[in-house]
């Protein structure tokens, strides 16, 4: 609620506040001499800095996220893709993060069957990796050999929501597969022994003989429509083998083909292989997004690690990890020493530490928020238009991407955050303290993270926070 005092200002300050908020933006420095940004005066424009403010960071978990609805899309596509993520890796400061990916399978349509003088062979997990433009994305060491487990499900599945929470009940394990990046990754080819169809980007686990043939033998009504398959065969959960070691993890494709053959040979599936006295050729079971559930279950277990020492109590640092994952309060304090003005300038500069492993790259963007008076989530006052509604476009104003620099002859990666409506309202109403929130995206779920300086590294790294007003 803005105060009486506040809101006769407001009329007055209101074109004044949309300029400066719109330029400050663009403004690297605290102050320019010739700039848009007026020169610091000491009588009529004034500079503070983190020193001059209380300034505090605490941390703690983002919610789950919604992964039975999850896309890919990171090549600007226009129908982008259901996706699964599988794997696991260990990072030294934030912990192990676990990916397993639980799917519902189905004949690709009612007239599907196994003749009735075939021989089982093999059945083969199939896993799009790449269709067209679209690709999966991967995080972790690219040279790693992981163990991947496949289970029967325990329990059925719904096509409901799911969250990176959830998890299935598994029951007989049906597969093992070893995983290296190089039989998935962009054209990387296979070639169908049955048919001499060639498939490519697309990862391949044989599973046990005894389920081919289990399968195989099953009463034709099991395969007369989904909601028989979905009893007979519950869903199956990919899961990393955590007795052995993990050091990747990757997100699949869940495409829909529209013809038997794109669904026999793009879908996620299981072949059956087989042979009759004239012949030898395949059939899938495959998954359908329209009709199959499927979701990912993401776990970040940080026992044992740095970061559970940071979790119950205020810290030097700035943490982050995609979502679902850790984040970070910033509360800033002291605030009412500031007099009704227009604000120019208020920007954050944190810098991200050098990782220990080549692979755990900072990701960008980041996400702030402001966390309200009563613990809720709302949307930064540059990401809301003058008719209170949310604005996606404003994210340029807030400018939250990575920037590569060098100091002292050594790459960081650095964010310059503007928040200058944001604090301008806060001076308005009078608020003495404000939290912002900073947390990953959910572009990449259980990848990434950004481990920056707090207050009290070197002037050159540590954390700015810098505010140029004008006094009405």
């Amino acid at each position: 609620m803005i105060s009486h005092y506040s809101k006769s200002l407001i009329k007055a300050l209101a074109v004044c506040t949309g300029f400066f908020s719109l330029i400050a933006c663009k403004e690297s420095s605290v102050t320019k001499s010739g700039g848009l940004i007026p020169e610091v005066d000491n009588i009529n424009t004034f500079a503070k800095s983190a020193s001059d403010f209380d300034i505090t960071f605490s941390h703690g978990t983002t919610d789950a996220i919604i992964t039975s609805s999850f896309t890919y899309d990171h090549n600007g596509s226009s129908s982008p893709l259901n996706a699964v993520a599988i794997g696991a890796y260990t990072d030294p400061f934030f912990g192990q993060t676990v990916a397993s990916a639980h799917l519902q399978m189905t004949p690709y349509g009612p007239a599907f069957e196994f003749p009735a003088d075939a021989v089982i062979d093999s059945a083969v997990l199939v896993l799009p990796y790449i269709i067209n433009s679209i690709a999966g994305s991967y995080y972790g060491d690219t040279n790693a050999v992981s163990i991947w487990n496949i289970y029967k499900n325990d329990a059925a599945m719904e096509k409901k929501v799911y969250y990176s929470s959830d998890s299935i009940k598994t029951g007989q394990l049906i597969g093992k597969g070893t995983i290296n990046y190089q039989q998935f990754k962009s054209g990387a080819q296979q070639i169908l022994a049955a048919t001499n169809d060639t498939t490519t980007s697309q990862l391949r686990i044989k599973l046990n003989q005894s389920f081919a043939a289990e399968v195989f033998a099953a009463d034709t009504s099991v395969f007369e429509n989904s909601t028989n398959f979905f009893n007979y065969l519950k869903g199956i959960t990919i899961s990393p083998d955590l007795t052995q070691e993990q050091k990747f993890l990757a997100y699949f494709l869940l495409p829909s083909g529209t013809t038997i053959e794109q669904k026999m040979l793009s879908n996620a599936r299981i072949e059956f292989h087989y042979h009759t006295p004239t012949d030898t050729t395949f059939s899938s079971i495959v998954v359908r997004p329209s009709v199959c559930a499927y979701f990912s279950g993401i776990q970040q277990k940080n026992n044992n690690f740095p970061v559970a020492n940071l979790l119950t109590r205020n810290s030097d640092s700035i943490l982050m990890q995609s979502q679902p994952g850790l984040r970070t309060d910033l509360t800033i304090t002291g605030l009412n020493d500031i007099p009704l003005s227009v604000i120019n300038k208020a920007e954050f500069v944190f810098t991200v530490q050098n990782p220990p492993l080549g692979y755990l790259l900072p990701f960008s963007p980041i996400i702030p928020v402001i966390v309200n008076d009563a613990g809720t989530e709302v949307p930064l006052y540059e990401r809301i238009d003058n008719n209170g509604s949310a604005n996606d476009a404003g994210i340029t104003m807030v400018n939250p991407y990575a920037q590569k620099v060098d100091i002292g002859g050594v790459s960081y990666t650095q964010f310059k955050i503007n928040l200058p409506r944001t604090v301008q309202q806060y001076i308005l109403e009078r608020k003495d303290k404000i939290t912002i929130r900073l947390k990953g995206t959910n572009y990449n779920p259980g990848m990434y993270r950004i481990l920056a300086y707090g207050l009290n590294s070197s002037d050159d790294l540590k954390f700015k926070f810098n505010l140029i007003y004008t006094k009405k």
